[in-house]
């Protein structure tokens, strides 16, 4: 698989590579050291970039409300068993939104 184009996008590195199959995408997350890919091949660069850039937001979002609920689960005075169920619906819509745009 060969490198062929790296983009800085709002804290993340999203590298395209190719190969035989077509395009992918993989994020990384300099500070963390964090590397994402949905696993699929798409048929441009700009296809691949794209959902690099959808799957980099998301993983934002995800991260930052994460973050946010550990921070303040005593200030919300949430139990652990609400913070986790909050947990689990972000991923769940996190995971819906990647599938519809797979």
């Amino acid at each position: 698989m060969a490198e062929i184009q790296d983009e800085f996008y709002q804290g993340w590195i999203i590298q395209i590579a190719q190969d035989q199959l077509g395009f992918r995408f993989y994020c990384w997350m300099v500070e963390r050291q964090t590397g994402i890919s949905d696993g699929q091949f798409y048929a441009t660069v700009e296809a691949a970039l794209r959902a690099g850039r959808l799957r980099a937001d998301l993983e934002t979002v995800r991260l930052a409300l994460t973050s946010f609920l550990n921070g303040k689960r005593q200030f919300l005075l949430l139990h652990i068993d609400e913070r986790n169920a909050l947990e689990n619906s972000i991923d769940r819509y996190i995971d819906t939104v990647k599938h519809q745009f797979s």
